[in-house]
């Protein structure tokens, strides 16, 4: 009779609870041998040697000089502060402070009884993805080995004037292979294909001449946009029986300041006043010399728009369109070797998400889930032993992102070719670059949070 007490049924009550407990324990246990025995293994993370202090003069020349190359490589001013921080630390340096902007770098550092401040102004021309590489695995390795200050700064040195993996026709040629992957995933047409590549061919040499001639290279997005829009208009719409604003977009698409519009958001949103507003700025500049090379290249062409619009491809374009977008990257870029599969699996996954959340969500969400996705992924795939450092695959998939998430109308009115686009067009298509920016942001923030609670964290 005791059995059916009230202390009875309190007993099977804490039985039952324990045994769930168990079985609970017993499940995620058995869930964390899978997952150990079917994924791959991260790299692992020794322990760093302790760090050995350097001379202040030393130290504040190189993180001046690292700081600037980060810039130069299109990261955010805030991880550019943490990440020197970081640097600082493993050269033991004390009363270090930064101030970072897009075009310099200050640093503060105690030199005995006195402080020395010093400044390098930035430099005005983007790293390569093998440049890129090789700063962020330097970075990696002072962290973790702390390297001789006068070690690493000749290997800054080094990565600074190395020459790129591939020559110049290769170059030249991934650009036409770059505007054919983008013109399969805005505009799949028959008739389109090969001014893709004829008018990405002259990106691409117009882009060689502007790295080795300066006066163009102030000019480029005017000189560019013009004569693109010229030859689309005057010879390859006619020639190849095409609507020339269908094959303008996906070649200038590049020239789209849509990585300083999506920084500068993300540095606003998280205090950085001075250098959003300066990105911004840049960034709306830009977009005005675009629209004014359009509008230039159509009123000297002087003729209304030939052709028709060319019948579309099958559903399968823009997925092969991926493929050759990112093997267009390799060679435009200058991709480390071993970067290809890593960059196919991004970039799919990306697109992947971006598409299938199109389905279900706006424009705008499917934006904003896609650039949540984008951080982690990367993140995951710096993680492993063969893994590229997470910008040499996030650019080339924020690349990809923002012409799809505008579409083909939303570029042509982001750029100006459409002279009757109205404003709330326009603002339609700029929110789409928020949408991925925000995105950016919670997917940045998230990924620093898991990854620093786990023992394989590579740092940001």
């Amino acid at each position: 009779m005791a059995g059916h007490g009230p202390g009875g049924s309190a007993g099977r009550r804490g039985a039952l609870g324990q045994r769930i407990r168990s079985r609970r324990q017993r499940f995620w246990v058995q869930v964390g041998n899978l997952a150990a025995k079917r994924l791959p293994q991260p790299t692992r993370v020794t322990e760093p040697p302790p760090a050995v202090e350097e001379p202040p003069e030393a130290v504040l020349d190189f993180l001046r000089q690292v700081g600037v190359a980060m810039c130069r490589a299109g990261d955010s001013v805030d991880r550019v502060t943490i990440i020197l921080e970081d640097v600082a630390t493993a050269y033991a340096a004390r009363g270090v402070s930064f101030f970072v902007l897009p075009t310099g770098v200050f640093v503060r550092i105690e030199a005995g009884e006195s402080a020395r401040v010093d400044f390098a102004p930035g430099g005005y021309d983007p790293l390569r993805l093998d440049q890129i590489d090789a700063l962020y695995r330097l970075i990696d390795d002072i962290r973790r080995l702390h390297l001789p200050v006068s070690e690493a700064a000749a290997r800054l040195a080094a990565l600074e004037v190395a020459p790129p993996r591939f020559n110049a026709a290769a170059r030249v040629f991934g650009h036409g292979v770059l505007t054919i992957g983008l013109g399969l995933l805005l505009n799949p047409t028959s008739t389109a294909l090969p001014v893709y590549l004829l008018l990405g061919l002259l990106v691409g040499v117009l882009r060689l001449w502007a790295d080795s001639y300066r006066p163009l290279d102030l000019v480029f997005p005017v000189a560019t946009s013009f004569a693109v829009t010229w030859v689309a208009f005057v010879v390859a719409g006619p020639l190849f029986g095409a609507w020339p604003l269908d094959i303008v977009i996906p070649s200038l698409v590049t020239l789209l300041p849509g990585a300083a519009l999506t920084m500068a958001t993300v540095e606003l949103s998280v205090g950085s006043i001075m250098s959003g507003s300066a990105r911004l700025v840049y960034g709306l500049q830009r977009l005005l010399l675009l629209t004014f090379g359009i509008a230039m290249g159509v009123d000297i062409a002087n003729r209304a728009p030939v052709g028709e619009h060319g019948a579309a491809l099958g559903p399968w374009a823009p997925w092969l369109g991926v493929l050759v977008f990112g093997l267009g990257h390799v060679l435009a870029s200058s991709a480390p070797p071993g970067t290809f599969r890593w960059l196919l699996l991004v970039l799919y996954v990306t697109y992947a998400v971006q598409a299938g959340s199109g389905l279900v969500l706006s424009a705008l969400g499917a934006s904003f889930v896609a650039g949540a996705v984008v951080p982690p992924l990367t993140y995951a795939v710096q993680q492993r032993r063969s893994g590229p450092p997470v910008p040499v695959t996030f650019l080339p998939a924020f690349w990809m992102l923002v012409p799809g998430a505008l579409g083909l109308e939303g570029v042509t009115q982001i750029v100006g070719a459409d002279a009757v686009a109205g404003l709330g067009d326009f603002i339609n298509a700029l929110l789409s670059i928020v949408a991925i920016a925000a995105g950016v942001l919670v997917g940045t923030g998230l990924s620093e949070r898991v990854g620093r609670a786990t023992s394989t964290w590579r740092g940001l």
